[in-house]
């Protein structure tokens, strides 16, 4: 199957409301190994700039796709991906978008496409302002994001539309049982491999630019593994100590969990409702050279995890992950509005299970990957004023953004996730 081709279905499946996450896989390993950075560009680049090209899509068809032919709808926007982000050449990228057609068995749709495509390249300069006034098109993100990230944060939001359309960097955190950071640096600089250290993670490294991390010194061995800066910065705010009991809840794909264990000493019951991802968290375990107690349960239901009680607690509840969309553009066309007050609920029934499961004396950090306060700050907030025994830590750190309760981290273009903390310990 061409990149192209694949592309289209897995674009096709997003918009009819699966996740990349389950898209991709089933699709890539029918794709030849030199085409799948290309596969990825494409359909990652398509989500990223979905609301914007499917505008574009639409102003070009004299009329839509039928309901059967959504693959090729996907098509013509992958194709506008083409030419209108990545800028390539029309002769080629129409043509062999075009050709893709036949692939998926609907060669009666070719001409559409073509008409479509040499179209846009035709008329761009009169189909391109009307996109750029309006807010939605201009920035590729849903109304209603838009309209929250303006309320949440006026001064920052149009950086954060900015950052969330950018491609991520790679970050590594460096497991400080095996080398230090200065000497994996030295390993690097010796293997020509551009890298820096992240300012804030003491364990944090980024590459200036992309590879095959597989391929990087001593990562078989565990030396390294790949995790944004923000989400590194957990184990810093926890703070594991010897001989502590430890639970990493709703915890795959594991890199908090190995994370506390390359801290400390510690005994970390690792909690996550799906069994296949919780294999995940082992092979990361495995590469590492690291142990923890895995326990496939429903956060939920406290009857099916809660055997004791825990001197330190890492709660990274389910979110609208609004904070990551550069990492998961399909957020932009899964999510919806009604989604944030459903999160916010769980998040609630998470806190007060998680914190009967905590000692007296213990403390609890709370974690996401959001950038909404309804969340985040005004979660934590209201859980202190329900909850007597919740003492809230004040985060003086050099990063991020205080609030009113915890500390909210904005994606930063070549630089960290967005993500947001708050630690409470029990009086």
């Amino acid at each position: 199957m061409s990149a192209r081709a694949a592309a289209a279905r897995a674009l096709s499946l997003v918009m009819q409301g699966q996740s990349l996450n389950q898209a991709l896989p089933m699709l890539e390993p029918r794709v030849d190994e030199s085409d799948r950075g290309f596969l990825r560009d494409l359909v990652l680049g398509s989500c990223r700039h979905y609301q914007r090209l499917n505008a574009l899509a639409k102003m070009l068809l004299k009329s839509p796709f039928d309901d059967s032919d959504q693959d090729l709808h996907a098509l013509l926007v992958i194709g506008l991906y083409q030419l209108h982000m990545q800028g390539k050449a029309p002769h080629a990228a129409v043509h062999a978008t075009v050709d893709v057609c036949e692939e998926l068995g609907k060669g009666y749709g070719k001409a559409v496409i073509n008409a479509c495509l040499r179209r846009f390249g035709r008329e761009y300069d009169s189909l391109t302002p009307a996109l750029d006034d309006n807010p939605v098109t201009a920035t590729s993100h849903p109304k209603w994001l838009v309209k929250m990230l303006n309320k949440a944060w006026p001064e920052q939001a149009a950086a954060i539309l900015h950052s969330n359309n950018d491609k991520p960097p790679l970050c590594l955190r460096v497991n400080r049982r095996q080398v230090s950071r200065d000497d994996y640096l030295q390993q690097l600089q010796q293997a020509d491999i551009d890298a820096r250290p992240a300012p804030f993670s003491d364990d944090g490294i980024y590459l200036n630019t992309g590879l095959d991390v597989t391929t990087l010194p001593g990562f078989a061995a565990g030396f390294v593994s790949v995790q944004d800066e923000a989400a590194q910065l957990a184990a810093q705010l926890l703070q594991p100590q010897n001989g502590e009991q430890i639970l990493d809840a709703c915890a795959a794909p594991g890199g908090k969990t190995c994370h506390l264990l390359e801290h400390a000493d510690v005994h970390v019951t690792a909690v996550d409702i799906d069994q296949q991802r919780l294999q995940r968290v082992q092979e990361n375990l495995d590469r590492l050279q690291l142990s923890a107690e895995l326990t496939c349960a429903d956060m939920l239901q406290a009857s099916s995890w809660q055997k004791q009680q825990y001197d330190a607690i890492l709660l990274d509840v389910p979110c609208s992950a609004t904070g990551v969309i550069r990492r998961h553009p399909d957020i932009k066309l899964l999510r919806r509005r009604d989604d944030i007050d459903a999160l916010v609920h769980t998040q609630a029934t998470l806190l007060d299970l998680a914190w009967s499961a905590l000692k007296p004396g213990g403390r609890l950090l709370y974690a996401t990957c959001s950038v909404l306060p309804q969340e985040n700050s005004e979660q934590i907030a209201q859980f202190v004023a329900r909850t007597d025994n919740a003492e809230l830590q004040i985060l003086d750190k050099p990063w991020g953004n205080a609030c009113n309760a915890g500390r909210q981290l904005l994606p930063q273009t070549d630089s960290h996730d967005g993500f947001y903390y708050a630690l409470l310990q029990k009086a």
